[in-house]
């Protein structure tokens, strides 16, 4: 992160995106403005709500200089990610670089990637109902090619040319292994296949008139618990027919896409801020505050951004930063401190006041006697006064139910609501879902738990957490939500802390 330590950052605020680069203003204000677009054109194909949000559920884009340094952050040495995307409560993140791969329009480059995550981002923000996981990144990859036009329409649906190798050379999954719903272990090869044949199988099935509504019959029948090869079988006929259909389909020289008219696409102002010298000095360990640690690196991060905070005293950036990192670094004193002087520069910082909860809370549980329960009771406090400021923010309201968790009481009726509320705002955060769907299964909602499972069940990165769900899932339907109930509470045993 050295290469970037001296950069001079700016921000760009709009409806749905905090953008962050070290970029010429002009060019990222293009960048905002076309990200807005983006959501703006997918939430109209799909008929999407758009309530308004603040800044706690804004999705933070860190935009960094190369394919590298986002590699860096990952730790990936394959040299394979051009970017990534965190989903989660305390808000979801994505890193992209400013520029990525060749520049040949058959390379995977740094919008297509960004794309294709925010698609996931907007798809789980609806998801009500089980979708299987070739259509979960069908939909990704089909999203991810948009065009952006001069006129202001916005072209979806433009062929994937990034996967033609896979399409044309690579390893072919069998379409009845597509289709059956699983998401097994699957390698490199047959993971690209199922990109692939996934987004062409999205493309043929929404644009070949023949098979109009095979799709939503597939789909409404594994919502009814049919199994989804079956289901599969029943609304698209012979299944290697459909397999012919679509290797033919994908060597037509044309193929169609969705326009998105400019008129449909509402506009919004971008507000742009260059940050001041602190911040753009604390901003790469920000970066990596935010993208997480560990055991071994919190403590070296926050030592860094102490030099910068002992620079640049009173910055609030730095010290919003600061408190982050004395928090993860298990130092909650010096994260309240800090804390309480980017409350003095803005007494209306929501995150300011999140921070200062969280350390009180991290102190409270080392408490005994009398001084535990007023320690929490501040806590909380300070989590209400966020959420009446920024009342569409899930953190606040997650926070505040896990206070009851860490002192050891049972949650209030208003902790429950607050706690099923956050995970409707961040419906993308699949342990805060968890949660949401064990507390409903403890109230005896079954259809509600259920419904909160759903997202986690049918992603396709969701590794032992969607077995787990799905397994849920079979439960209740099966009319045992003891049983259900169990399954969480074993899982929960076995990976302490996935929360």
């Amino acid at each position: 992160m050295a290469s970037i330590c001296n950069a001079a950052w700016l921000r760009a605020g709009s409806t749905h995106f905090i953008i962050y680069a070290d970029e010429n203003p002009a060019q990222l204000r293009a960048f905002a403005e076309k990200l807005e677009r983006f959501d703006n054109a997918v939430r109209h194909v799909r008929n999407m709500d758009d309530p308004p949000i603040g800044d706690g559920n804004r999705l933070t884009v860190f935009v960094v200089r190369s394919d590298g340094e986002v590699q860096k952050l990952i730790h990936d040495k394959t040299g394979d990610v051009r970017g990534f995307y965190i989903p989660r409560a305390s808000g979801s993140v994505a890193f992209v670089p400013r520029k990525s791969g060749s520049g040949s329009e058959w390379d995977l480059d740094a919008d297509i990637v960004f794309f294709h995550e925010y698609a996931h981002h907007l798809m789980m923000q609806d998801l009500d109902a089980p979708v299987p996981p070739w259509l979960v990144e069908g939909f990704a990859e089909f999203m991810s090619t948009a065009s952006f036009e001069k006129d202001g329409s916005v072209d979806l649906g433009i062929a994937a040319k990034h996967r033609a190798y896979s399409l044309m050379l690579g390893t072919k999954l069998p379409i009845e292994r597509i289709l059956d719903g699983s998401n097994p272990r699957i390698g490199t090869e047959e993971g690209e296949s199922l990109y692939a044949r996934g987004w062409l199988l999205t493309h043929y099935l929404t644009f070949e008139p023949s098979r109009r509504g095979q799709l939503d019959k597939y789909l409404d029948g594994i919502a009814h618990g049919i199994d989804p090869l079956q289901s599969a079988r029943t609304a698209f006929g012979d299944l290697k027919q459909l397999d012919r259909e679509i290797d033919k389909y994908v060597e037509r020289p044309k193929l169609n896409f969705i326009k998105v008219s400019a008129s449909a696409i509402k506009g919004g102002s971008i507000d742009m801020q260059a940050l001041s010298e602190g911040a753009s000095a604390v901003l790469p360990f920000r970066i990596q505050s935010k993208r997480g640690v560990n055991q071994e690196t919190a403590e070296p991060l926050a030592a860094q951004v102490r030099a910068v905070e002992a620079r640049y005293p009173g910055d609030e950036l730095v010290e919003l930063t600061l408190a982050e990192a004395e928090l993860d670094a298990g130092h909650p004193d010096a994260s309240e401190a800090a804390a309480d002087r980017s409350l003095k520069i803005d007494p209306r910082s929501t995150e300011g006041m999140i921070f200062k909860g969280r350390a009180i809370g991290q102190r409270a549980e080392k408490l005994e006697g009398a001084a535990r329960h007023p320690a929490f009771a501040e806590a909380r406090d300070l989590f209400i006064a966020a959420n009446k400021i920024d009342t569409e923010d899930p953190e606040p309201l997650a926070l505040y139910y896990r206070t009851y968790l860490q002192e050891g009481v049972r949650p209030t009726t208003n902790a429950i609501a607050a706690l099923h509320y956050a995970s409707d705002l961040a419906p993308q955060d699949k342990g805060l879902r968890m949660t949401s769907a064990v507390a409903y299964l403890k109230e005896g909602k079954s259809a509600e738990a259920k419904r909160a499972l759903t997202p986690v069940a049918y992603d396709p990165h969701g590794g032992g957490l969607a077995d787990v769900a799905r397994a849920m899932i079979g439960k209740i339907d099966s009319g045992n939500a003891t049983a259900a109930l169990a399954t969480r509470t074993d899982e929960a045993a076995s990976e302490p802390g996935s929360h």
